[in-house]
């Protein structure tokens, strides 16, 4: 699944470094330059969830949207497996 972000080229840059996603045991950090490519991420886990028989679990599912000076523009809802993901304002991911 992580070869497939590569190929989406949906990076964030992050200290001179690129990231698209980072994977500890079961858990997934997604991270994207833009909603559009946060889209296209999201559709590659329905589509690695139903190739391999899983299914991500929507409801422990989460959305931060960092926009820094920009204006707060409302985006259409993000989904995973057909249901609307909830934003939130401040995110603990492993412990960190």
């Amino acid at each position: 699944m992580a070869t497939n972000y590569k190929q989406l080229l949906s990076y964030c840059r992050i200290s001179d470094q690129f990231y698209g996603c980072l994977l500890y045991a079961d858990d997934i950090l997604l991270l994207s330059h833009s909603v559009n490519a946060m889209r296209r991420m999201l559709m590659v886990c329905d589509q690695f969830a139903a190739e391999f028989d899983m299914k991500f679990n929507s409801g422990k599912s989460v959305v931060l949207r960092i926009i820094g000076n920009r204006c707060n523009a409302q985006c259409v809802p993000f989904t995973l497996n057909g249901e609307v993901l909830k934003f939130i304002s401040e995110l603990k991911y492993l412990g960190v």
